[in-house]
């Protein structure tokens, strides 16, 4: 909710111009949830856990081979020689893998038992665009140019009752909403800063704050909107006015029961306050974000070995905040990224753009290990240089789906794919 609202003379006799005063609210309002996802309760699923899935988006194209290392292949070391990662550093998960070691945190999640890597994970036919890959991986429909998102298609099967029990169905922590969560019968809200999802004063009239508040309430209650959707309109208004204040209330209340050593950073600042928000019993069933900075055409090795850095660190942060809220039970983590890189190094010390790469599912309702096959590294194993994928990442959703927010894959996917049982 961004614009600021000036105090207004007329405001001091109670007489606001209707006109003025909803022209300027009306677009603090834009992107916000329906009101049928806004109450304040949380609905237990059929185990008694309120589960919740967060996605975690590594934009840009995540080099899986400096990730996941296949140390025990010679061919890796042929493949770069300049970017390899030095096999006596590499953090082992088996004989012949093992996470970059920039990756200590996942490394010991993976020993308790609470981190699953799946190996070669793509598609039929892939594509090196940015815009097409994301847009494959956000609507699980390869073969077509989807008008939803697999999460939104997940959120528009839900029971009105379970909905209407929570005060946001799904959140965005992006500016951007992203294609996964389109839905036909849910609107998303993108809150990128808390600070920003709420009903905005100028600073220097903090004292009207309320009266404006009031004001907008009563203007949106009996106001004669004409046109098709301006029920609609009122009703959204109202409802994300009332959801605004009370997720400010709830992960205030919750910001002071942590003591998780956060690193610095746009991504443990997300995580954080989702992890405010799932312990505030917001009651979303999905959260989304993104991490950037992972195309790496050039120079890649320090770049990308400070961003898994980051990553580890913050995703561990995550799961102990969890822990220290009582939560931990009722989250589980997808990292992926719209493609992996070449296997071959570039001439600039860089990879480009190419298919198959590992994803990782965290959090303690995990059945941690290592799944999936790596993809082989022989010439005539590649596909046109790019590592030819094992896993579709439809089987990761239907695993995810199914066996964690316990819905129909096959009626979100369109078919069925056989999943990958880390659940």
């Amino acid at each position: 909710m961004n614009p600021q609202l000036q105090s207004d003379p007329k405001l001091e006799g109670g007489k606001t111009s209707r006109r003025h005063f909803l022209a300027l609210s009306l677009l603090t309002m834009t992107g916000l949830a329906q009101p049928a996802a806004l109450a304040g309760r949380v609905l237990e699923d059929k185990s008694g856990r309120r589960r919740c899935l967060v996605v975690l988006t590594l934009s840009g194209g995540n080099d899986g081979l400096n990730t996941v290392v296949p140390y025990g292949m010679g061919r890796y070391y042929d493949l770069r020689p300049k970017l390899a990662v030095k096999g006596e550093t590499v953090l082992p998960l088996d004989g012949m893998v093992g996470l970059n070691p920039s990756m200590g945190e996942l490394a010991a999640l993976y020993k308790e038992g609470k981190l699953a890597v799946v190996q070669g994970v793509g598609y039929p036919e892939p594509n090196r665009s940015h815009f097409r890959s994301i847009e494959i991986w956000q609507t699980a429909q390869p073969d077509i140019i989807g008008d939803t998102g697999w999460l939104g298609r997940y959120l528009d099967l839900q029971d009105k009752s379970d909905l209407a029990s929570r005060m946001l169905a799904a959140v965005n922590i992006d500016p951007v909403l992203p294609k996964s969560l389109l839905a036909r019968k849910i609107t998303v809200p993108s809150v990128y800063d808390l600070g920003d999802f709420r009903f905005k004063v100028d600073s220097h009239y903090q004292d009207d704050r309320e009266r404006q508040l009031s004001c907008f309430r009563d203007i949106y209650k009996d106001y004669q909107f004409k046109g098709a959707l301006a029920g609609q309109l009122v009703k959204t208004g109202l409802a994300a006015s009332a959801a605004s204040e009370k997720l400010h209330k709830l992960t205030a209340d919750a910001a002071a029961k942590s003591s998780a050593a956060y690193p610095d950073g746009r991504l443990s600042a997300s995580l954080r306050l989702i992890a405010q928000m799932v312990a505030g019993q917001v009651g979303a069933r999905v959260y989304t974000l993104q991490m950037d900075g992972f195309d790496t055409h050039a120079n890649q090795s320090r770049t990308h070995n400070s961003l898994l850095s980051n990553l580890s660190r913050s995703l561990k942060a995550f799961l102990d905040d969890l822990e220290s809220r009582g939560v931990a039970d009722e989250v589980l983590v997808l990292v992926h990224s719209e493609f992996g890189r070449r296997a071959q190094e570039n001439d600039g010390r860089g990879t480009d753009h190419g298919a198959a790469a590992p994803c990782f599912v965290l959090g303690k309702g995990v059945k941690g290990g290592l799944y999936g096959e790596h993809p082989e590294l022989a010439a005539n194993k590649l596909v046109q240089g790019d590592l030819g994928f094992k896993t579709d990442f439809r089987s990761v959703y239907s695993a995810l789906l199914e066996d964690w927010l316990g819905s129909d894959a096959r009626a979100i996917l369109g078919r069925s794919f056989e999943k990958i049982p880390f659940v």
